[in-house]
């Protein structure tokens, strides 16, 4: 069944490098690492373990935070490099396994994550033979580009975001994003208090952030279960939904629920924005390969009390992503601006040829 090949997918992906069980109490995550794992995390100090786990316990949601982490532990690898009596040929290497790691466990679900690496390390291999000093002062000035030049990214749609929240009182934000946030951040600079709609997006628990940022900037939040989409959709001036990537169609890839709400904003006329970096381009549509369905098993997280024969005999596969197509998108805030879907092909194609210098 198509439901069961969500959750093999997800399993054969995860068992790789993990086991992981969930329970719905308090969404703790336990996570039982397997060899590669622990000898990947023993790499890295104390820090460099904080970000490694967030990314493998989940703690920290979405593509952007994630790479931010990796990148940290880049970092992390080669400020200790020293320390730990590497010469350049193995801390190299080290960055090449981490990256790979990082890459099957997350580079699936959002290519943005492979994107960012691959800009982090470009030239790396050059330095395998170099002097170490040489080598971390190469992974270190990659790494502190690559984060000016995301911050500048998020500032940018912050601007263009602004241009869309002015004249509205009122916003529905849907699973956790940092570009999301991003336009609530954004209102709250401009001085604009709103009331935000949030829905729990319970498949991650992907609401309840929204909430503890909103009421740090002032706005007045308003939490409900995904149950009560409709009801509330009606009410938003505007929808904002992230994406995990973003393909050269003008369709997105995000949390399973953002269907949901783009075919409500259709019905209800409502607009749905989708802020958003360039960098979650998914290039691979034009070759004609498709995304892999992925999945998880939610039996432990959604039925934690349940008897365990009635919850053995029960399926819990849901999919991780759902497609949101262009029709139901009225645009992509983004650092190059706001961009309807029909004009993403030829930006995906201007932008990637840039950061893999080919462009001008």
């Amino acid at each position: 069944m198509r439901r069961r090949s969500w959750c093999s997918s997800w399993r054969t992906l995860k068992k790789q490098n993990m086991r992981i069980s969930t329970r719905r109490r308090r969404y703790r995550t336990e996570v039982r690492m397997d060899n590669r794992a622990e000898r990947l995390r023993e790499w890295l100090s104390p820090e460099g373990a904080e970000h490694f786990d967030d990314i493998v316990l989940t703690r920290k949601l979405g593509a952007s935070p994630n790479i931010y982490g990796i990148g940290r532990m880049y970092r992390d690898l080669a400020e200790n490099a020293p320390a730990r009596g590497l010469d350049s040929a193995e801390l190299v290497a080290r960055v090449k396994e981490l990256s790979g790691f990082f890459g099957e466990l997350r580079g699936e679900s959002s290519h943005a994550i492979l994107t960012a690496m691959r800009i982090m390390t470009k030239g790396l291999d050059a330095y395998a033979s170099e002097p170490l000093e040489r080598t971390r002062e190469f992974l270190l000035k990659a790494h502190g580009n690559y984060e000016a030049m995301s911050a500048g990214w998020i500032e940018k749609i912050k601007e263009y975001g602004w241009n869309v929240l002015e004249d509205l009182s009122s916003m529905l934000v849907f699973d956790y994003s940092s570009t999301v946030n991003a336009m609530m951040e954004t209102a709250a600079e401009h001085g604009k208090k709103m009331t935000v709609y949030v829905p729990e997006s319970r498949a991650l628990d992907g609401g309840r952030p929204f909430v503890v940022n909103a009421l740090k900037l002032g706005h007045s939040p308003v939490f409900f279960p995904d149950a009560a989409l409709a009801a509330f959709t009606r009410k938003a001036d505007v929808a904002f939904i992230g994406a995990e990537t973003f393909f050269p169609d003008g369709s997105a890839a995000n949390t399973v629920g953002s269907d949901l709400v783009a075919i409500l904003c259709a019905r209800f006329g409502k607009p749905l924005y989708v802020p958003t970096a360039m960098i979650k381009v998914n290039m691979r549509g034009i070759e004609g390969r498709r995304k892999k369905e992925l999945g998880r098993d939610l039996a432990r997280y959604l039925a934690a009390a349940w008897p365990e024969e009635m919850r053995a005999a029960t399926d819990f596969c849901c999919p991780d992503l759902a497609i949101v197509g262009p029709a139901e998108i009225t645009g992509y805030i983004t650092e190059l601006g706001v961009i309807p879907p029909a004009a993403m092909f030829g930006m995906s194609l201007r932008y990637i040829a840039k950061i893999e210098g080919e462009g001008e």
